[in-house]
């Protein structure tokens, strides 16, 4: 180092100049300084905060309820808010359903006409409608089972009963039998309810719905289990492809390796990512529209 008093060169850490002997400046020494944190990845710190508890503030502001003129909301992708003012004070929705409501509500259990009664009776359809009238808003769910929410413009759609959640009054439905299925297996045949007119339509899924263009040159085969609603313009068909000795391995089986629903023309299918059918809030082992769904419960005996 230069002594800055003669500007002699002195070795390194010297305290006092070789040549005029005046005190020269010793920088300090430096320490190793520890390695700046590294930011935390936002995933990691997303997946950190799941774990760790939130104030009451957050929990009310996030969690709030959605408020919007529609008739039919959803909260999120597990609950659905009807407001009975903009739905004309009713609603029709499956008995077990309501999970919450605000304002004065009545509950009465629907009694299908001759024709339809007659036809749950046939087909081993079990799921049950209510009639809700009142004002204020009614919050409806089902066993956790994500919602698809759709409007109809005066269209048609065939759907599994136990995927059938809510819809508008201004919506007609009946139970229909499925083409082709007239004594298959046990005589009971295979049946779904048929919705058709202007106005909302909540369904519920075991997952992220999936819909499978469907055309005459590509038809589609899915696991009854998994479908969840079809367009009017396509009517299923069971089918069945199983050599004979895949069949004795398969025998007993109520999913859709053995038997399957054969989309055949033109329109669409809704289907869930999941081979279980929807679990309803109401549903009884061994009632109709069980392990094997609504659709083919009377046909797997169950």
């Amino acid at each position: 180092m230069n002594c800055p008093n003669c500007g002699k060169d002195n070795p390194e850490g010297t305290k006092f100049c070789m040549g005029c002997g005046a005190r020269l400046a010793v920088s300090a020494p430096t320490s190793e300084l520890p390695p700046e944190p590294q930011a935390q990845p936002a995933s990691q710190a997303a997946a950190a905060s799941e774990h760790r508890a939130t104030s009451l503030a957050a929990l009310v502001r996030e969690s709030k309820e959605v408020n919007l003129p529609d008739a039919f909301m959803l909260q999120h992708k597990k609950l659905l808010k009807v407001n009975m003012a903009a739905s004309g004070g009713q609603v029709i929705a499956k008995v077990g359903s309501m999970v919450a409501y605000q304002g004065r509500m009545n509950f009465q259990r629907m009694s299908s006409g001759a024709q339809q009664w007659l036809k749950k009776k046939i087909s081993g359809e079990q799921f049950e409608l209510m009639q809700v009238t009142g004002e204020g808003d009614l919050f409806l769910a089902d066993a956790a089972n994500d919602i698809i929410l759709l409007y109809l413009s005066n269209e048609s759609l065939q759907v599994e009963s136990l995927n059938l959640l809510a819809f508008s009054p201004s919506l007609s439905w009946d139970i229909v039998m499925l083409k082709g299925a007239t004594g298959f297996m046990t005589g009971s045949g295979m049946f779904a309810v048929q919705l058709q007119g202007t106005g909302f339509l909540a369904l519920i899924c075991k997952g992220e719905p999936l819909t499978l263009q469907v055309t005459p040159d590509q038809p589609t085969y899915t696991d009854p289990n998994a479908t969840v609603a079809w367009s009017e313009s396509l009517n299923p068909t069971i089918h069945m492809e199983a050599s004979f000795s895949s069949f004795k391995g398969l025998l007993g089986s109520r999913h859709g390796e053995l038997f399957q629903l054969a989309f055949q023309g033109s329109g669409y299918v809704i289907i869930q990512p999941s081979e279980e059918t929807v679990k309803s809030s109401l549903q009884q082992p061994g009632g109709g529209g069980g392990g094997a769904g609504g659709l083919l419960g009377g046909v797997f005996g169950r």
